[in-house]
């Protein structure tokens, strides 16, 4: 590939997951704002996206149009860091299995319930998301691998995400009424949803830096 085309196809790539992460973290809290009785620290991101909520829609398009953003980041990944044949590989496909899930699947599918049980549209909205969660979970621990140089921002991305994540799933499981965990289970999944949006934010502008275009050490 000529170093011009590259250089490009690495911009707009991340200039993509840039835009990606925004349209996910600005959508949710706009529209979040505008739905009646929702609260931000308190309900998921999901409850959103319902058919009954008067977002719906809109919250699908973004869902939807941060995941085709983030798969377009994640190519941009493999081109950025080639020399790292093997590990830009495993990123590249865990913010695939990220964007696919939990922006492209959870747009065209929402969490709908029927009374305490969730619809089948529901049960396909949890799998698949749970799939990119974990996905985007083991995304630091790789590129820890590939950008050397973030190990220690990486290390910490993780462990901020896994706390969010696991505290996000025992509230979910809590049943006990006012349970603190079941109560704030919307912080916790934010936690871990901007830490990582964050952490690829960074990487973005890591690939458009000028020395990311020259070869990364073996």
């Amino acid at each position: 590939m000529k170093p011009k085309l590259k250089k490009l196809l690495i911009t707009l790539t991340a200039l993509a997951g840039i835009a990606g992460c925004l349209v996910d973290m600005g959508g949710t809290l706009i529209l979040g704002n505008r739905i009646e009785g929702y609260h931000q620290i308190k309900d998921t991101m999901s409850q959103m996206g319902i058919l009954s909520s008067p977002v719906a829609k809109e919250v699908a398009i973004c869902w939807i149009a941060m995941g085709i953003l983030l798969i377009v980041f994640a190519m941009g990944i493999r081109i950025a860091f080639e020399e790292r044949k093997k590990m830009a590989g495993i990123a590249t496909l865990l913010v695939i299995l990220y964007g696919f899930g939990e922006g492209m699947i959870s747009g065209i599918f929402p969490a709908d319930k029927a009374g305490e049980v969730h619809t089948w549209t529901g049960i396909v909205h949890n799998a698949i998301s749970g799939v990119g969660v974990l996905a985007i979970m083991i995304f630091p621990l790789v590129m820890q691998r590939v950008i050397p140089e973030l190990r220690t921002v990486s290390i910490i991305v993780f462990f901020i995400g896994a706390t969010g994540v696991i505290l996000f799933g025992i509230g979910r499981l809590i049943s006990t009424p006012g349970h603190f965990l079941a109560i704030y289970k919307g912080s916790w999944q934010r936690l871990y949803v901007f830490d990582y949006y964050i952490y690829m934010i960074i990487i973005a502008v890591k690939m458009m830096c000028c020395r990311m275009y020259q070869k990364v050490r073996a």
